[in-house]
């Protein structure tokens, strides 16, 4: 990757809404970087002169789904309705869960019988 733009040093894109949808910059390293967002400000890749890249995927509510990048690693992860994040995987071996149930005061008395909270 090289310096497309000629002398320019930076450059940002915008959607019709002003949202970032590309940049273009040179970071500290000297490194030419180049990133793309989805319309919901979401960095959906990155990419760097030196052959580093990156890449996600996102849900309709801007969690992050998928990761992956030029190293092989990856991560992938599944949300509630709410946001709250169940599971998670990545390319090291590492997977959990976090299926936590919530409940109710009454339905925590219930399963557990009086009980009392210490601050």
């Amino acid at each position: 990757m090289k310096n497309v733009f000629a002398k320019q040093k930076e450059l940002k894109l915008y959607n019709e809404k002003g949202d970032l949808v590309y940049e273009f910059y040179k970071d500290p390293d000297g490194c030419w970087c180049e990133r793309t967002y989805d319309g919901k400000g979401n960095r959906v890749t990155y990419k760097r002169s030196n052959g580093y890249w990156g890449e996600s995927t996102y849900d309709d509510k801007g969690n992050e789904l998928t990761f992956k990048n030029s190293y092989g690693n990856w991560i992938e992860r599944t949300y509630d309705d709410k946001g709250n994040q169940l599971t998670y995987k990545n390319s090291n071996g590492v997977s959990r869960g976090f299926g936590i149930p919530e409940y109710t005061m009454q339905e925590l008395t219930e399963k557990l019988g009086n009980f009392k909270i210490k601050n």
